[in-house]
């Protein structure tokens, strides 16, 4: 079993190769030799610490993501008794409402382009390739 002491041996060694492959542009052999291990062991390293980074961000995004959508929730909370009672106020909060939606939705993903799986069929391309003919020809007349 590793020890903290060995953990934080390993993830120094992880930033170091992570930080020469990406910023330093080094290949792994040059890697290798200047912090003395074999390349096996860099790139295995480099994976790691790719992995260990990739989680991280990872987390913290969603933590960012989640005070996000707790903001637009407060502000719907907030503003519906405003939008209820009507008037001009009413008018502007809903206003202030739809944006905060709109932000929820952007931050949920749910304006995401859809995938689509198109064909390219002989036939559609044989009529590209005359209407590009009946367009050329226009244009030598």
């Amino acid at each position: 079993m590793a020890t903290k002491k060995n953990e934080a041996i390993a993830r120094q060694r992880e930033d170091e190769v992570v930080l020469l492959y990406t910023r330093d542009r080094l290949t792994f052999r040059q890697i290798a030799d200047r912090i003395d291990a074999d390349v096996k062991n860099t790139y295995a390293a480099w994976k790691r610490g790719r992995a260990r980074l990739h989680q991280e961000a990872s987390e913290s995004f969603g933590a960012m993501v989640g005070e996000q959508l707790a903001t637009c929730k407060a502000v719907v909370d907030g503003l519906m008794p405003i939008l209820r009672a009507g008037g001009m106020n009413g008018t502007m909060a809903a206003t202030a409402i739809v944006r905060a939606m709109d932000h929820e939705a952007k931050l949920l993903g749910l304006y995401a382009p859809v995938k689509q799986n198109v064909q390219i069929t002989d036939e559609m391309t044989a009529r590209v390739k005359a209407l590009a003919d009946e367009l050329a020809a226009l244009d030598d007349a």
